[in-house]
């Protein structure tokens, strides 16, 4: 890099005294780096709140209530002895403590786990979805409520020999919900398949409830086809987040000089209290 010092005054704004920062010693190409992680985290964090309702810049309320997930409330440390001990974040945390950036990356890292699950069920299971253009929540169980329904007008031997009119009416309601599901329609020839499907839609939906807090709208995901992009993109802000824990180790005076805290994540994230500009 020819002249670190002019890009970092880019990247930090033309007002921002860089005196400390030389004084610090600390390598600024290192440190320039990093902000354009943090800046890279920035433009994720925006794909993940427009394309699945996630917000990764957790306040202290929303991380609350992630709590009651055991994978994030619990944390293991040893002892001097090599002796494990657990402990809960609800009995040490207090009431609008921060999120800490080793907060944020226990965070990513369950839900990177649980939307890659979901992306390995998709892939080996369900790589063409017949619904996944038009489904949401609130219809895995009215999808459930049709297929049963025609399941009971099945008689043994016949079929639906004397039960048609009633399997059709049925079939065009379903045809209502699902229109442009053509090769899911009649529902009659497609009921074993239709059932094999709704299967992933529960996972999803288990999935979706268990990161509520968070604004996670999996369907949304699905129905735009865009699962392997958010795992990506979820891993990639994980990886992210990791770097600049692991440069912070060397730039432990010049990373808050530049306003990024690992103490509070959100700013890592907030361009208002820690503006970053393009260099």
């Amino acid at each position: 890099m020819k002249d670190p010092k002019r890009v970092l005054g880019k990247i930090l704004g033309k007002d921002t005294d860089l005196t400390p920062f030389e004084a610090s010693g600390e390598p600024i190409e290192l440190l320039i780096e990093t902000l354009r992680e943090v800046q890279k985290m920035r433009r994720l964090r925006g794909w993940l709140k427009e394309h699945a309702g996630i917000e990764v810049a957790l306040s202290s309320g929303t991380f609350e209530k992630l709590l009651d997930l055991p994978e994030i409330n619990f944390y293991e440390t040893t002892d001097r002895n090599l002796d494990v001990e657990r402990h809960s974040l609800k009995d040490t945390r207090q009431p609008g403590d921060p999120v800490t950036v080793a907060n944020l990356n226990t965070y990513l890292r369950e839900l990177f786990r649980d939307l890659s699950g979901i992306n390995q069920l998709k892939t080996t299971e369900h790589p063409a979805l017949l619904l996944g253009s038009a489904i949401s929540g609130d219809l895995v169980d009215r999808v459930n409520d049709y297929i049963l329904r025609l399941r009971r007008l099945h008689w043994r031997g016949v079929g639906f020999l004397f039960t048609g009119i009633q399997a059709r009416g049925i079939e065009k309601q379903f045809e209502a919900l699902f229109p442009e599901a053509r090769k899911a329609h009649p529902l009659r020839n497609h009921l074993k398949d239709v059932q094999w499907e709704l299967g992933f839609y529960r996972r999803c939906l288990e999935v979706n409830i268990r990161w509520a807090a968070t604004g996670l709208d999996l369907f949304a995901v699905i129905r735009n086809d865009e699962l392997h992009q958010l795992v990506e993109n979820v891993g990639e802000l994980g990886s992210g987040l990791w770097n600049v824990v692991y440069n912070g180790l060397q730039l432990k005076t010049t990373l808050p000089l530049a306003g990024i805290r690992l103490e509070d994540g959100m700013t890592l994230f907030d361009p208002e209290s820690v503006p970053l500009h393009a260099a």
